[in-house]
């Protein structure tokens, strides 16, 4: 039987996660965090308004009085929001469903709360189950191999595995609920603009199954190009995207009248292929015992590049047409765009 952790200071935490139509693994999320070695003093999870049968499933758990549930018709912002303001606790541990949460992840957190640094966010980690080369692919290409040995790690966790003391996500103003996508990431961003201190738990692990079609993901990596280019984060790369792409489509356009010019598209694609593809996928090849995987990362990498361009371009555009984007972010951290900020708070 695993023993069981006891926080040397007394460290109480909420666990709070948001769903929506998740049948077929809410069941075993749930209990993943009910048997954690760590038992978390609180967990609210807020439903979005399910309508497959999720529902049904937490209220058999509510009624065993061994969770909250909030029904709430809200977006993943406003539904961390609503359960962190009913959380009694000081410190708040926040995950997804969908996932399935490593036993000793609440420990690993509460270990990490309780070091000497005396951190104010704990940045969870996270793997994948990959069941076939696509999915496996799809990581590969969209997370950086070596992203443990990376600033990214600590400063840009993912809302599937963080933790923080509740004051910083009150003086932050909480999730920004008018963000569809790319909320958890302008909510790290706060944090850091706050100067509150953070710190990686490498063994606090959750785990999720990456998108399993070409259309699912590139849904969702559309989505969140589009609420990137809202508030700005990531611009950058986004234009050095469009810069090569435009390049390559103007010669390969000139070649309809002019074939002779087909050869100009070369250069521009070596040029993106070098510098934005190759290494990631080298790593990539060296990490996994897939045959033919480098070619796939190469292939998948490319394909995101694209939808991120289109996602982006909406969002900018939505930016445009909509006026309170723009007021939103200013009212929410002070300034009308991340472009504004220090380079160090940019993801």
């Amino acid at each position: 039987m695993q023993h069981q952790y006891s926080s040397s200071n007394g460290i109480k935490l909420s666990v709070i996660a948001t769903v929506k139509n998740e049948v077929s693994t809410i069941a075993s999320f749930v209990e993943s965090l009910l048997n954690q070695s760590l038992k978390p003093d609180q967990l609210i999870i807020v439903d979005g308004n399910s309508n497959d049968g999720t529902q049904e499933i937490l209220k058999s758990f509510e009624a065993q009085k061994k969770i909250r549930l909030l029904v709430r018709d809200c977006n993943i912002a406003e539904g961390r929001n609503i359960a962190i303001e009913c959380a009694v606790n000081d410190y708040i541990a926040v995950t997804d469903a969908g996932c399935v949460v490593d036993i000793n992840w609440l420990k690993e957190i509460a270990m990490a709360f309780e070091a000497e640094d005396n951190p104010d966010v704990v940045a969870g980690n996270f793997q994948f189950d990959c069941y076939n080369d696509f999915e496996e692919a799809v990581v590969l290409s969209t997370f950086n191999p070596e992203r443990a040995q990376t600033e990214a790690a600590i400063y840009y966790p993912s809302s599937r595995s963080v933790a923080f003391k509740k004051y910083a996500w009150k003086k932050a103003k909480g999730y920004p609920e008018w963000l569809y996508a790319a909320e958890d990431t302008l909510f790290n961003i706060r944090l850091r603009q706050l100067n509150f201190k953070f710190v990686f738990a490498q063994k606090a692990l959750v785990k999720w199954r990456p998108r399993e079609t070409w259309k699912a993901l590139a849904k969702q990596r559309f989505n969140f190009s589009r609420g990137n280019a809202r508030v700005g984060v990531g611009t950058q790369g986004y234009v050095i995207n469009i810069k090569y792409h435009g390049l390559i489509l103007l010669f390969l356009l000139f070649s309809i009248d002019w074939p002779w010019m087909l050869i100009f598209s070369v250069y521009p694609l070596y040029r993106h292929i070098k510098n934005n593809l190759w290494s990631q996928a080298k790593k990539a090849s060296q990490k996994s015992t897939r045959p033919h995987i480098f070619w796939k990362v190469l292939l998948v990498m490319e394909f995101v590049r694209l939808i991120g361009i289109a996602g982006f371009i909406r969002g900018r555009f939505d930016r445009f047409l909509n006026k309170q984007f723009i007021e939103n972010q200013l009212q929410w951290m002070g300034v009308k765009t991340l472009d504004e900020l220090d380079e160090k708070y940019r993801a």
